[in-house]
């Protein structure tokens, strides 16, 4: 299959939420591209250092659209998968395209009690934060999985660090990570 490719300095893991505010022409018409088919890939980039050479990107699917003040276009985009790149090309409004293949992530994992601890945690941060809380219709605060992955699209961590996580065996790793912020922070926080 061949998407569009959006490079933005943005991580974005299976059942993550983001919104993109879209216009240059050659991204609006990506938009309707992805409207007509099956969506679009965002593609991990460090703005200062070009691409990331990580040959991964997240396939997302557009949930909404609006306008913000200005009328510029607003979209609420779904990570649906993570996506191996192949064959990129640029067409001639310099819109990036490649052929993609969904690569495996995160097993499912079960909670434990430091995911218990994260997911109460992220819940409060959704509570705290009206326009991110509206962007998730849906939260599955149940799923290990998709507690750390929340966390870790939050934290304001560099993207290199985070793109380690894109591993489908760095479950693990995800976990530990987040917990030594999030569940660290709060520890001195409480004393």
């Amino acid at each position: 299959m061949n998407l569009p490719v959006f490079p933005l300095p943005i991580f974005l893991l299976p059942d993550g939420v983001t919104r993109l505010r879209i216009f240059e022409p050659r991204y609006l018409k990506m938009v309707r591209m992805a409207t007509q088919n099956q969506g679009f890939v965002v593609l991990l980039n460090d703005q200062k250092n070009k691409l990331f050479e990580k040959n991964w990107a997240s396939w997302v699917e557009i949930i909404n659209f609006d306008q913000d003040q200005d009328g510029l276009l607003l979209i609420d985009v779904k990570c649906k998968a993570l996506v191996k790149l192949a064959n990129i090309t640029v067409d001639e409004d310099k819109l990036r395209h490649a052929d993609v293949s969904t690569i495996n992530h995160w097993p499912i994992n079960e909670h434990d009690d430091t995911t218990e601890k994260l997911a109460s945690s992220l819940l409060e941060v959704f509570e705290q934060n009206e326009p991110l809380n509206a962007m998730y219709q849906a939260k599955f605060e149940d799923k290990a999985n998709w507690v750390v992955s929340r966390w870790l699209e939050l934290l304001p961590v560099k993207l290199a660090a985070k793109s380690v996580f894109a591993d489908a065996k760095s479950y693990e790793q995800a976990k530990q990570f987040v917990e030594s912020i999030v569940l660290n922070e709060q520890l001195k926080v409480k004393s």
